[in-house]
């Protein structure tokens, strides 16, 4: 979860909610985890959602289905939803329930809320980890650091961290140095960036893992030299629990949008929202302002002007690929500061 309510941000306006309409997304699908392992998740994304349509008529949101937490419950909710009269659909949440629901929507379009980048026929609308990578290593190039390492721990999100870096790096003429993937836990964390990067270390490291890995890392790095770069799936509450990590700069969304979000949240559910949960707020303000134009298909999804959301302005290409601002953090003192805001590449 990124909770944002260590920010003091004055004079920030609620934002990014949607203004009354007859139109609206009626036509549009939210498929999400209702019953499941992931139904807490579904439910917040479904709390999200409703704040996105504030003040429409009920006929004109997004109607839900339950894809519960296989495949086939996906898909079976995607058949519900066309059947319905659905033309878009919006979920599922996870990778490998979003090819059932490509199986069965034909040539309605499907918005994945995964973040797994590789996925091809859907637009892919989780922050994935090379949306991550883009911004910092900008931030890294505009700083003048020519050197960087990725640490990362074994799985999923390090082999995709390390992908992106590879390619990314390569496009903005950074020198990637290492893609170092191992236990968080494990001792002699500086020496093994210093031996994978040809014996000298190189001037920054980017550390993907929040949580208890970022933790041992963040320990491990401490009293190095190199600057620490880090993803969206830090949280704020990771990040200054940790004095290794004083001075260090990641990827967020800009606090001026997703905060009066979270306040909003915070005051009718008396929780603070993660960044799945928004991803919810975000597609159905999408579909809203689609449905408004008459625009609910692939045309509409890849206008040139983009989106809006609480998580930042984006937009999607043919290729389904989402293209998403971010801003940059910075602990400072211990406490957040904004450091730079970088457009999605």
């Amino acid at each position: 979860m990124l909770g944002l309510s260590a920010f003091a941000l004055a004079g920030c306006e609620a934002s990014g909610f949607a203004a009354p309409s007859q139109r609206g997304a009626g036509e549009a699908a939210l498929l999400l985890p209702m019953t499941g392992a992931n139904a807490a998740i579904g439910a917040a994304m479904g709390k999200a959602a409703d704040l996105a349509g504030f003040g429409r008529a009920p006929e004109a949101m997004p109607r839900r289905y339950d894809t519960a937490d296989t495949a086939e419950g996906a898909a079976a909710a995607a058949q519900a939803a066309l059947d319905g009269g659905a033309r878009m659909l919006m979920g599922p949440l996870r990778s490998d329930q979003t090819p059932a629901v490509l199986a069965v929507a034909g040539s309605v379009p499907v918005v994945t809320f995964s973040n797994d980048d590789r996925l091809v026929g859907a637009y892919v609308f989780g922050v994935t980890a090379a949306q991550s990578v883009a911004a910092m290593f900008s931030y890294a190039v505009a700083r003048g650091f020519t050197r960087v390492a990725v640490v990362g721990s074994p799985g999923a999100l390090g082999a995709a961290t390390g992908d992106a870096a590879v390619r990314i790096a390569a496009a903005g003429g950074l020198n990637l140095s290492a893609v170092v993937l191992r236990d968080p836990s494990a001792p002699g964390l500086v020496q093994a960036v210093r031996e994978a990067s040809g014996g000298v270390l190189p001037q920054a490291v980017f550390l993907p893992d929040g949580g208890a890995a970022l933790a041992g890392f963040a320990q491990g790095l401490r009293g190095s030299s190199m600057q620490v770069l880090g993803s969206v799936q830090w949280g704020i509450g990771d990040a200054l629990a940790n004095p290794g990590l004083e001075g260090a700069a990641f990827a967020a969304p800009a606090p001026d949008l997703f905060q009066p979000f979270s306040d909003r949240y915070l005051a009718a559910f008396g929780a603070e929202p993660g960044i799945v949960a928004a991803l919810g707020h975000d597609a159905v303000l999408m579909a809203l302002g689609l449905g408004d134009v008459g625009a609910l298909n692939k045309r509409g999804l890849q206008r040139k002007a983009g989106f809006t959301g609480v998580l930042g302005g984006f937009r999607f290409d043919a290729s389904g690929r989402c293209h998403r601002d971010l801003a940059v953090l910075g602990i400072e003192d211990g406490k957040v500061v904004i450091r730079a805001e970088v457009a999605g590449t």
